[in-house]
Parts: structure tokens; C-alpha cells; sequence
């Protein structure tokens, strides 16, 4: 009787990590990578040129947690229900480019959508850049995205 309460024990623990593991995995949305050429503002952190993985995860509440880590930055964003995009297929990075210095003004991933300007309507961006000595240009980082 003791042999067969321990094996039911032992199964049920096994059971359970087993399950507890496959729902990490499940927490992933997406899950990618993108190079930086040149170092680059985004929000609040400078990343240094270089190779970027990004990863998209699930929370407990209605928000979901962008996570992007170089080999010595890493960056946590807080992605709101508000960002869902239905017509977003491909993942980029859009910058401002102005001399050397590069600023992320947005991100399209497969479902989402964050504008890093918010605050301004676009008509205000346009006005803004045409003050703005050089004129910005724009560039386009490609960010390989793969559903996890």
C-alpha cells in the first residue's frame, strides 16, 4: 500500500512539472532578433550597436512584457491591450535619424503596434520636424519574428 502511494505521488509531481513547464513556453507570444548598426535610443536606454533577441511574454493581468536583451543591455516594456494591431504583419523598428543620433519611435511586431512618441498628434511631429535643423530622416531596423 505504501509502494503504491509513493508511485502515485511520484507520478503526480512528475505530472505537474511537466505541466508547469509547457505553460512557460506557452507565455511566449512572439519571439525574435534584430541588429543594430549604430547605437540607438529607445525610450530611456541607450543600446549599443550590436545583436538584439526580443521576446513578447504573456502576464497575469491584460498587459504583456516586451523583453529585449543585447550582450550588455536589456530592456523590459510593458505591452498594453491598446497596442494590439490587426493589419501589423511584419516586424521593424521605425527610427529617427539625425547626424549619428538614432531614436525609436516605434515598433511593428505581427499583432502589435506601439508608437515611442505618444503625446503629439502627427500634424505636431510634421511642424516639429520642419523646425528641426538638419531635417530628421527615418530608417527601418528589420526585426525577425517567429511565433512562439
Amino acid at each position: 500500500m505504501r509502494i503504491l502511494s509513493k508511485s502515485f505521488l511520484i507520478a503526480v509531481g512528475m505530472l505537474a512539472i511537466g505541466l508547469v513547464s509547457s505553460s512557460v513556453k506557452a507565455n511566449n507570444l512572439l519571439v525574435g532578433s534584430f541588429t543594430l548598426d549604430h547605437p540607438t535610443q529607445w525610450k530611456n536606454t541607450t543600446l549599443p550597436a550590436g545583436n538584439y533577441t526580443l521576446k513578447l511574454a504573456r502576464t497575469e493581468t491584460d498587459t504583456n512584457v516586451l523583453k529585449i536583451q543585447g550582450k550588455t543591455q536589456t530592456l523590459e516594456i510593458m505591452m498594453f491591450a491598446q497596442y494590439a494591431c490587426t493589419t501589423c504583419k511584419n516586424g521593424a523598428l521605425n527610427l529617427d535619424v539625425a547626424g549619428d543620433n538614432r531614436v525609436v519611435t516605434a515598433l511593428d511586431l505581427p499583432g502589435f503596434h506601439v508608437d515611442f512618441t505618444p503625446g503629439r498628434s502627427s500634424a505636431q511631429k510634421e511642424r516639429q520636424a520642419a523646425k528641426t535643423k538638419p531635417a530628421a530622416r527615418t530608417e527601418q531596423v528589420a526585426v525577425q519574428v517567429s511565433p512562439n
